[in-house]
């Protein structure tokens, strides 16, 4: 059996797989690609990856910068000390 990760957010549930590297000797989540398959939230929110390159509509949490989705204030995280979230930007919703 394949190892995996359960997420449950915001009215989303994903099995993130998960793979067994060498060198870091532990288990890695493999995230899909959310720009290439979207997914959303009941409420029509995109998940995303926090690694993205930010959008046009990001604005900084913190500082002046924001390079990705994870730095942008707009960014929900799914948990803790995950790299898996939701975007709340009103503007990136999915409309019905």
């Amino acid at each position: 059996m394949d190892k995996t990760k359960r997420y449950d957010f915001e009215g989303v549930s994903l099995e993130i797989p998960l793979h067994y590297d060498p060198r870091a000797r532990m288990y890695l989540e493999e995230y899909p690609d959310f720009v290439q398959t979207p997914l959303y939230t009941p409420a029509g929110c995109p998940v995303l990856f926090s690694g993205e390159d930010a959008c046009p509509l990001a604005q900084p949490a913190q500082g002046q910068g924001c390079p990705d989705c994870g730095s942008c204030r707009f960014f929900r995280p799914a948990a803790p000390h995950t790299w898996l979230g939701v975007c709340g930007h009103e503007a990136r919703r999915r409309k019905g």
